[in-house]
């Protein structure tokens, strides 16, 4: 009887080493029957004492007359063995899709001749014994372990049997590589296995699962694959290259790791080459036709439920994409201003696509200007945006670095962390909307990191709809400035209001629209031939239709009023020139008065007319409040129409009120302000100066009905003193 020990300790490479012990023993012994078996069940054993007892074994192998005897022992005799589990899991809705034991034990079970577990108080031992074809003694037996009855050793299961569980379950695809390549290794006896999958696209491949390898070199890492992997040409089956220190194709990258020789295998889908399956080891020239038929036979078998697997990720990442788009659209279009735009972009990036984001924007004239800058790091922000502010980026859709180390010397940028930035991979794309360029949109990655083609798309359809939310927020301004410029032109300048002798007057305006919409309400305050005019109006509906309503009556009033008509005379005036001019049948209530002392006693005589309008108010020092005047036809209504003056007097004290609709009709829910509410409101404002008067009176409207302003506001107090 032969014997050969040796002891290891619980690493992840003692598998491997485990298998080159016993390769090289058996082939020293002259051992040729059922080499791959013993091989693939020592490695299976060693692996579950490394993860499962976590210390030193000892594996021992025994040239018996009529069989091979291999021992795997460790000194945690208190952990038990987990009890052998079936090869196949029953995956149907009534079982759980579990494996009640140990891969390792279910091989031992499905392949050895014999097979057993044994216990003692300083260790446990994995036994299995595979019995010759053909028994040849040479020596003495040795003394039998405590082993249960020898039987007829089984049909030996197809060498892939033990992924029929992985298969059938329909694991999810990282689960699914992960298991592949490990048995892969064993299998074949190899130290390193790897498996590369076709890109969406399928213009290059990516290790999406390796083991024996560095995972940080290897796992997605990409490249076009006549230039990444050794024999990855279409090919009938599996290729052995026995010594990679000469292979052609990228040979530094398998070798670096220590690799001397590999077997890959094509996955074949309907024809076509989905990926690649390959195995490695330390040893030159270590697999031979068999290994290859083998692995191929593995590809043949796993090839269809990874296309399975992987068509369904890339289905799952595209329902993503679409749903980060859909996302990133409804923020995008819910702001109207480009700096928030730019900062929403740079956010998203920053949250899904890259580490860092930059926007830029470039103006009518061409000069471009840095609008944003955000990184995941806020250590970085302060370098990232100097960086970006000296050396704007070019345009480029490739991910590689933006720039190089001696564009950063040259302008003076080179320290660690701007390195750092330059070094990462990153992508630059214009945004552009109907053929004008409106800046540019950068992201980066950390180094180590890369784009996927995937991102890349995602990164093309996000500038576009940043564009377009860009190009709205760029009209919007523009709209929102003629707005504000057309409004300011249909009110009196504050500067330019009069002074008026006795009187303490202010105003108060507020479009509903938020400066979109040039609004329909206005008011005027200006002085004529010792007369003090006023007014406050509200064109039916808002919009460049009623200020060119708004305008027609400012400047119509001003004039016939500096000419001294009555203001009978200029209602009629001004009721006909509506009535000629506007074609779109907007009408127009208007309050106007003119003011003159009443003389040493004080007071003030005011001629009135209210065309349709909200009638003033006058409150008297005892807190009561009166309408004053007439409600008259509104203006641009009808033709014959006949307005008549009154003449009212204020005394010292008295406040008078004037206001639009917009006042009296703010809304809370199905409660309106009204006459009364207003009323009631501006009796307790005795006393108050009229700018005092303007706040208690809009505090009051936003407690009675918050946010409610939903139409144009304008009021006007005049306070006699």
């Amino acid at each position: 009887m032969k014997v050969a020990r040796r002891q290891f300790s619980p690493a992840p490479e003692t598998a491997g080493d485990a298998r080159l012990f016993v390769r090289e023993t058996l082939r020293d012994w002259g051992v040729e029957h059922a080499t791959d078996d013993i091989i693939l069940l020592v490695s299976e054993l060693v692996t579950n004492a490394v993860i499962h007892a976590e210390s030193v074994l000892e594996l021992t192998v025994r040239r018996l007359p009529d069989a091979v005897e291999v021992v795997v022992a460790d000194r945690v005799p208190d952990r038990a063995v987990p009890q052998a589990g079936p090869l196949a899991v029953d995956t149907s809705p009534s079982k759980e899709n579990t494996r009640t034991g140990g891969l390792g034990l279910a091989l031992a079970a499905a392949i050895a001749t014999s097979w057993g577990v044994s216990y003692s108080k300083e260790d446990k031992a994995v036994w299995f014994r595979i019995q010759d074809e053909t028994a040849e003694g040479e020596g003495e037996l040795a003394p039998p372990l405590p082993v249960r009855p020898a039987r007829r050793r089984p049909a030996r299961p197809a060498p892939w049997a033990a992924l029929d569980a992985a298969l059938t379950a329909r694991l999810a695809l990282p689960d699914l590589l992960d298991r592949t390549v490990e048995y892969a290794r064993s299998a074949l006896g190899g130290d390193a296995a790897y498996i590369a999958l076709a890109t969406t696209d399928e213009t290059e491949w990516e290790v999406r699962a390796a083991t024996g390898l560095t995972t940080g070199t290897w796992r997605k890492f990409r490249s076009r694959t006549e230039e990444t992997f050794p024999s990855v040409a279409p090919a009938p089956g599996a290729v052995i290259n026995d010594d990679l220190m000469i292979a052609r194709a990228h040979r530094g990258r398998l070798s670096q790791a220590g690799m001397r020789s590999l077997v890959t295998a094509p996955l074949i889908v309907d024809g076509r080459i989905t990926g690649l399956i390959g195995v490695a080891s330390r040893r030159i020239r270590h697999f031979g036709d068999t290994a290859a038929r083998r692995l191929q036979e593995g590809a043949d078998r796993i090839a269809l439920p990874m296309e399975r697997a992987r068509l369904a990720e890339v289905e799952l990442a595209r329902r993503a994409s679409l749903s980060f788009l859909a996302e990133a659209s409804d923020l995008l279009t819910g702001t109207l201003d480009e700096q928030m735009t730019a900062a929403l972009a740079a956010q998203l990036i920053t949250s899904r696509l890259g580490s860092w984001c930059a926007v830029h924007t470039t103006s009518e004239l061409g000069v471009s200007r840095l609008m944003h800058t955000m990184h995941s790091n806020e250590n970085y922000n302060d370098v990232l945006r100097t960086l970006l502010t000296e050396l704007p980026p070019p345009e480029q859709r490739e991910p590689r670095p933006l720039w190089s180390a001696e564009i950063l010397t040259a302008a003076g940028l080179g320290d660690e962390l701007t390195l750092e930035l330059a070094e990462s991979p990153g992508i630059s794309v214009p945004l552009v909307a109907h053929g004008q360029t409106l800046g540019r949109m950068t992201l980066g990655k950390d180094a180590g990191e890369d784009f996927t083609r995937e991102d890349v798309d995602v990164v093309d359809d996000l500038a576009r709809r940043v564009s377009s939310a860009m190009e709205n927020a760029r009209l919007y301004a523009g709209q929102t400035s003629m707005s504000e410029a057309l409004q300011r032109s249909l009110l009196p300048a504050k500067e330019k209001e009069p002074a008026i002798p006795g009187v303490d007057h202010a105003v108060f305006y507020r479009p509903a629209d938020e400066r979109t919409v040039v609004g329909g309400d206005f008011y005027d305050l200006f002085a004529t031939d010792g007369r003090w005019c006023f007014a406050i109006g509200d064109v039916c509906g808002t919009g460049p239709e009623a200020a060119a309503v708004t305008g027609l009556a400012r400047h119509t009033l001003r004039a016939l009023a500096r000419e001294g008509f009555s203001p009978e005379h200029i209602m009629r005036r001004l009721n006909l020139a509506i009535l000629e001019e506007n074609t779109s049948t907007r009408f127009l209530t208007m309050l106007y008065g003119e003011m003159t002392p009443m003389g040493p006693g004080g007071g003030m005589r005011i001629r009135l007319v209210s065309a349709g309008h909200p009638l003033p108010l006058k409150l008297n020092q005892k807190g009561e409040v009166v309408p004053l005047a007439t409600s008259q036809p509104l203006l641009g209504a009808f033709e014959d129409v006949d307005f008549f003056t009154e003449t009212i007097e204020v005394a010292s004290g008295d406040v008078l009120l004037a206001v639009t609709d917009g006042v009296t009709e703010r809304r809370n829910g199905d409660a309106m302000l009204g006459d009364d509410g207003l009323t009631k409101v501006f009796s307790h404002c005795s006393g108050l100066t009229a700018q005092a008067v303007i706040v208690r009176l809009d505090r009051d409207l936003e407690e009675f009905a918050p946010g409610g302003h939903t139409d144009d506001t304008a009021m006007l107090v005049l306070r006699f003193l």
